[in-house]
């Protein structure tokens, strides 16, 4: 028996442990100061930056979140105080201004993001104005950027960027999601650049059939509508929410499954928008034109267009007089509103025609329309858009201006 303890047994232990250390060197080089002299400096290399860091999901993802800067008009009531027995109330212009995080989730420019970055707060707004959101890319280029679709239950905002073969997410399997799985986040907290935190799903909330992810990676003001990522670089969810007493982070964070997102976008496009122009003009007859350009023209004056939008690219220009689109002459009002009905019910992608009158002459310019129509409301319960301005006039608070 001790022969074959001393010739078999401890020969084959001794080997054994050889074996196992022998593997684990690379690791205890990380920890035991001058062994990794012993070993080849690649294994090393290898070791320490690809199990402990994350690098690879974030250079995957970073280029499809983007900074979101809104901007809107707000009128706040006020009053003023003459004496004790006589106050006047007036309306005070004021200007809103938000920052958030967004996401590109298509190449052809949608990018979904928070709905509350846009939601105006304040008991003395008496109305808004559609916000102006200029979206900055991960390449530093600056787009202007249109909602087409909101979603408050979700807290989901859907807006479109006149741009393609941009970077872009895809989202992770739902059912690969679970508490305890290591996640990121990516955005842009207080407009200091974009940068990345880690954390845990802490837990999934499920209520009747959506859920929300709650996850203790650091999310500050700044981080909503941002992309919270699991260790491949997918897509898991956008940042929403956060709990907290001081207005920080505090490790309890919420975030909408990306699932929610994809099918908001899919909804929208299954609709079958409609072509847009982008651009705001005013109908001016052949008196008031001729005022302005010394001609006997009638058409809309171009006052306003979206930036890099599908007129700008065309070539128009602030000041053109549009004398017909679609070959319906502009020569009234109700003209006006019969072409711009017609470019809408057109779809995205479809070329037009427009005749424009600049500095003298007429020019006949094609133009390529793209995703129409602006802020429009999803109704779960109705699986089907609401009317965007119920109000009249406010489309971003809650319940309808007072008289």
């Amino acid at each position: 028996m001790n022969r074959v303890i001393n010739f078999i047994l401890w020969p084959a232990v001794a080997g054994l442990v050889f074996g196992i250390v022998l593997l684990q060197l690379p690791r205890l080089a990380v920890i035991i100061p001058g062994l990794d002299a012993y070993l080849p400096k690649e294994n090393i290399q290898e070791l320490t930056q690809n199990s402990f860091s994350y690098s690879d999901a974030i250079s995957k993802a970073a280029p499809a979140v983007v900074s979101i800067n809104s901007t809107a008009d707000v009128r706040r009531e006020n009053q003023r105080i003459f004496n004790p027995l006589v106050r006047q109330r007036f309306l005070l212009n004021d200007e809103s201004t938000s920052l958030g995080s967004g996401v590109i989730i298509s190449p052809d420019g949608y990018i979904i993001t928070s709905y509350h970055i846009f939601e105006i707060q304040g008991t003395d707004i008496v109305n808004s104005s559609l916000p102006e959101i200029t979206v900055t890319l991960y390449d530093g280029r600056s787009l202007e950027a249109r909602p087409i679709v909101l979603d408050r239950r979700n807290d989901l905002a859907l807006l479109k960027v006149e741009e393609t073969d941009l970077a872009y997410m895809a989202p992770a399997e739902e059912n690969s999601l679970d508490a305890g799985d290591i996640v990121l986040a990516i955005g842009y907290p207080r407009n200091i650049g974009q940068s990345y935190t880690q954390g845990i799903i802490s837990a999934l909330l499920k209520a009747n059939e959506s859920y929300r992810i709650q996850t203790d990676a650091a999310i500050n003001p700044g981080n909503s509508g941002g992309a919270l990522i699991d260790v491949n670089g997918r897509l898991i969810g956008i940042n929403s929410t956060i709990v907290s007493e001081s207005g920080g982070s505090e490790g309890i964070s919420f975030a909408v499954p990306a699932q929610n997102a994809f099918a908001l976008m899919q909804n929208y496009i299954d609709q079958d928008p409609g072509g847009y122009l982008g651009v705001d003009g005013e109908y001016f007859g052949r008196i008031a034109s001729s005022m302005l350009v010394d001609a006997d023209v009638q058409g809309i004056l171009v006052q306003e267009m979206l930036l890099n939008g599908p007129a700008e690219k065309a070539g128009l220009r602030i000041k053109d007089i549009i004398l017909s689109l679609v070959g319906i002459e502009i020569n009234s009002p109700e003209a006006q509103a019969y072409a711009i009905q017609t470019v809408s019910d057109l779809g995205p992608g479809e070329t037009i025609i427009a005749e424009v009158f600049r500095e003298g002459k007429i020019l006949t310019i094609p133009i390529v329309l793209g995703v129409g129509e602006a802020f429009i409301y999803w109704d779960y319960e109705e699986q089907n858009f609401l009317d965007p301005d119920p109000c009249g006039e406010s489309l971003l608070i809650d319940g309808c201006p007072q008289n």
